[in-house]
């Protein structure tokens, strides 16, 4: 996936008035920690957010049912859209709409879905836990938090939603981080050269 997206337009976007849109991407499994992101979700005044959720809720059932009833449960209906799996356009489109990639699993082996989102210039928001601190500088491009810790995930989704001059300022850092990061391409490239250095 190529992203398209200036300053100009990251800009535009962060700035804008209204809820903060939040974007959760991943299948719903207990890992990817859906559940504390709505706990956190829950204790903010629901004018100021809403959450798009793309993934499965094919793979573990069970548990994508006790998502849905918590929503239920919390009247948060109307603020927490689940899209399913979406094909390369509709992710993009979301990327370009929304605001904040929000995915706070209990472990990433590499975390991609973050380094997708800076390229459109969203703020990344993970907890501690394996290599997300590879790729988010806390209070730069985005926020760790400490994993199952839905009140602290919630002071930092209140922040980006009253301070939009933050937002921005993360969007930025993002976008940037994202500029500098190495393709696979280049990744590849520098892996095989040094493999051939070896031999």
């Amino acid at each position: 996936m190529h992203p398209s997206i200036g300053e100009v337009q990251i800009a535009v976007r962060a700035i804008q008035s209204g809820p903060l849109r939040i974007f959760f991407l991943g299948n719903l499994i207990p890992r990817k920690g859906l559940q504390i992101l709505l706990q956190a979700l829950s204790r903010l005044p629901q004018d100021a957010w809403m959450l798009t959720v793309a993934g499965s809720l094919e793979m573990d059932r069970g548990y994508a049912s006790a998502i849905l009833r918590q929503v239920r449960s919390a009247r948060l209906e109307s603020q927490v859209h689940f899209l399913g799996p979406l094909k390369d356009a509709e992710l993009m489109e979301q990327f370009l709409f929304n605001q904040v990639l929000a995915v706070p699993s209990s472990y990433e082996g590499f975390g991609i879905a973050y380094l997708e989102g800076m390229g459109f210039g969203l703020p990344a928001i993970a907890t501690t836990q394996g290599a997300a601190c590879e790729i988010i500088a806390s209070g730069e491009n985005g926020y760790l938090v400490s994993p199952d810790d839905p009140r602290e995930l919630a002071e930092c989704l209140l922040q980006l939603a009253e301070d939009r001059e933050l937002l921005l300022r993360l969007s930025l850092g993002a976008h940037q981080h994202f500029t500098d990061h190495p393709t696979w391409e280049q990744t590849t490239v520098r892996i095989r050269d040094f493999l051939l250095e070896m031999t």
